[in-house]
């Protein structure tokens, strides 16, 4: 049978997999942070650089991936992404020292982008718009939940037992199979008038986050003053403050799909719900199994109070979701992760971990938030576009991830677990904001799986 009769669940089974890698990933190297800073002999800067490197590129090559994608081929490309991450992982498990690994993770995040970028378009090609699409978009953010349910089990598990570089050979026969899946079954899709492409954009975004979140990061060590932080903090707000005023006749980055006050709230929600939730998760596994002196495996248990409320919430909401206001359910996940933060710096001095139990089962109820944004990003334009329209949201997602662990380690280096989960709560508060305080009438009431912005030309400028 041709591969365009194949079945969509075919592209379901791929993109779920995908994500599931994806997360997996994330979710034990957060787990294996104490285990790796202790072999390598790494600083806190170290290993920060371990998620952020990974993080940045991905961000930076998001929103590239999906215009190459849409012009390449989808499934070309998700081929091309596996391949890259597979490989990249198999580095990653052999590093020899910090600094090293960070390059690697940095390749693997390269990779990463490809499949983000991908994911999704794919699924929009596959399933028409509505209650098909919305249920597989559930499974896709369920095969996230299940990687967060079972990548504390597993990465504590390999952890305790193998070292920190386990959790990167777990990648590879994962990526091999859906690599395997892919080719075989996966039919390609692409869009029949592709926006050129534009490097310039893409350097432009990758130097700015790189040059303000390398700041960011060196503040604890440097200071404030010192030009190793003013250096490139300034070099990375003039690189993106020239993106922001580039004009060219048809964007590859259309920032432009920002004007719908929806669509701009759905994205700062993403960004700063994830720099608050997974930016935290990542400085608490250090306090778990630093001063509470908490085993890889056992830390891995406990973190399940999390990660079964963000298996579930998904795959519920997406039968559900279309019974209530998008922007409703745009607030809904950063005011949860606002909550789950607050509870959680009430309760850790105890050292009890029923008493931190109900705040890590909100912070897992925000993943609903990851629905969410994609079905809102993928409704913002048509078809053709959708690896732009959801490039820009997953951009938002992974750009918060790499700013939260920046941002976040500064209170945690100078004052300690209970500023850095006071900041992210404020963090998260942020992000809801735009989403409450949206006046449009249109978007209060539009349901989800409603056009987000109206089709129209854009031609004239970047923003």
């Amino acid at each position: 049978m041709p591969a365009r009769r194949r079945s969509p669940a075919w592209t379901l089974a791929v993109a779920s997999a995908a994500g599931y890698l994806l997360v997996l990933d994330l979710v034990g190297v957060n787990i294996a942070l104490p285990d790796m800073r202790r072999r390598l002999g790494a600083g806190l800067g170290e290993v920060q650089w371990s998620i952020d490197a990974y993080a940045l590129a991905l961000a930076g090559l998001l929103l590239t991936a999906g215009a190459l994608a849409d012009r390449l081929g989808r499934r070309r490309m998700l081929l091309g992404g596996l391949a890259a991450f597979t490989g990249a992982s198999s580095a990653c498990a052999l590093a020899p020292s910090a600094p090293v690994l960070d390059a690697f993770r940095a390749v693997q995040g390269c990779g990463a982008a490809v499949l983000y970028g991908t994911a999704s378009p794919l699924l929009a090609a596959a399933y028409p718009a509505g209650r098909a699409r919305n249920r597989a978009l559930g499974v896709y953010a369920a095969a996230s939940g299940a990687a967060i349910a079972t990548g504390p089990l597993v990465g504590g598990a390999l952890t305790g037992l193998f070292g920190w570089r386990a959790i990167f050979v777990l990648n590879v026969p994962v990526g091999a199979v859906a690599f395997a899946a892919a080719a075989a079954r996966v039919p390609e899709s692409r869009d029949a008038r592709p926006r050129p492409l534009d490097p310039v954009a893409a350097c432009l975004l990758t130097a700015g986050l790189g040059g303000l979140l390398w700041a960011l990061i060196e503040i604890p060590g440097l200071g404030w003053t010192a030009p190793g932080v003013l250096l490139p903090a300034a070099a990375g707000a003039a690189a993106l403050a020239v993106l922001v005023r580039r004009r060219v006749p048809e964007p590859m980055i259309d920032l432009s799909l920002l004007r719908d006050r929806l669509y701009a709230a759905n994205a700062a929600a993403a960004l700063m719900s994830h720099a608050a939730g997974a930016g935290s998760l990542a400085y608490f596994s250090l306090y778990v199994q630093g001063p509470m002196g908490t085993p890889p495996a056992q830390a891995g248990l406990w973190f399940l109070t999390y990660s079964a409320p963000a298996l579930a919430a998904p795959l519920v909401l997406g039968r559900i979701a279309h019974r209530f206001p998008s922007a409703a359910l745009v607030a809904a996940g950063p005011l949860l992760t606002v909550l789950s933060t607050l509870l959680l710096a009430a309760a850790y001095r105890t050292g009890s971990w029923p008493a931190m139990a109900p705040g890590f089962a909100v912070g897992g109820l925000a993943a609903i938030g990851n629905l969410v944004s994609s079905q809102v990003a993928l409704e913002a334009a048509p078809p053709e576009r959708a690896g732009v329209a959801a490039g820009i949201t997953n951009t938002a997602k992974q750009l918060g991830i790499a700013v939260g662990v920046a941002v976040l380690g500064v209170p945690y280096g100078l004052a300690g677990l209970g500023a850095m989960l006071v900041t992210a709560a404020a963090l998260a508060l942020l992000g809801a904001l735009p989403a409450l305080c949206s006046t449009a009438g249109r978007s209060r009431r539009r349901p989800v799986n409603a056009p987000a912005v109206t089709p129209r030309t854009r031609s004239d400028q970047t923003r």
